[in-house]
């Protein structure tokens, strides 16, 4: 695709999650052609496992065009909704088409848990939901023996002590997605799935699909969960 047509003005929703109150912006209807970027998606011969991320399934790399759409027209949002100062100059890290195909048995500890994408203080992830049919949403947690919403950087130790204290008391985890409030974790928030719809977060928000590997995991990129995955970050220094 050599450009992405971005339907404005946006159909933007911003919910304020959590005992912390922190913005997730949902946009709906995001691009004009979504079936064009599936399919691109779907033609990818890249698709690879992201094992350093811990992404339990392939990604592909997304080409540029779709990003600078997407943040000419967030940014100005982003700045206003997160009080961004205009010094911090965005930059994204990561662009990638992504689809679920782990299997519940092959996860490790980290991925049967939520998790946060980066502690720094400006920098975001989003995931446009691209395939038709039903999949899994995204869910926000909260951390209940710390009460934490958001891991920052000042939260970082004290997060990581606690969530092994519990699994050194109660015990790993079953073998399975988490997508439902546990002993260790509450779902405080969900976006449904919907095709088209993008919903972006703070990197440090506790986060994870809602997976039901009966629906959700599928090695076929043309029936599985597809998504474009956009992390951000805004900085001084570059």
């Amino acid at each position: 695709m050599s450009t992405i047509k971005i339907n404005t003005p946006p159909k933007l929703d911003i919910q304020r999650v959590g005992n912390e109150n922190t913005p997730v912006l949902i946009i709906d209807d995001l691009v004009g052609e979504v079936e064009r970027l599936r399919e691109q998606g779907c033609a990818h011969d890249s698709f690879e496992h992201d094992l350093g991320a811990g992404y339990p399934g392939v990604r592909a790399v997304l080409l540029n065009v779709y990003s600078n759409a997407v943040l000419k027209e967030l940014i100005p949002t982003l700045r206003d909704v997160y009080r961004i100062p205009d010094r911090f100059k965005p930059k994204v890290i990561f662009e990638l088409y992504s689809l679920l195909t782990q299997s519940p048995d092959e996860l490790s500890l980290l991925q049967r848990l939520p998790h946060y994408d980066s502690n720094r203080p400006f920098y975001f992830a989003s995931v446009h939901y691209l395939s038709p049919g039903e999949f899994a949403g995204t869910g926000i947690f909260r951390h209940r023996p710390t009460g934490f919403e958001r891991i920052t950087e000042h939260r970082t130790s004290a997060y990581i002590g606690a969530a092994k204290a519990h699994v050194a008391e109660y015990g790993m985890p079953p073998a399975e997605y988490i997508n439902a409030s546990t002993d260790h974790f509450e779902l405080i928030f969900e976006v449904p799935y919907q095709q088209n719809r993008l919903v972006l977060y703070p990197g440090c928000l506790l986060h994870s699909g809602l997976v039901d590997p009966a629906r959700d995991i599928n090695n076929d990129p043309t029936a599985g969960r597809l998504t474009a995955n956009l992390f951000i970050d805004f900085d001084t220094g570059y």
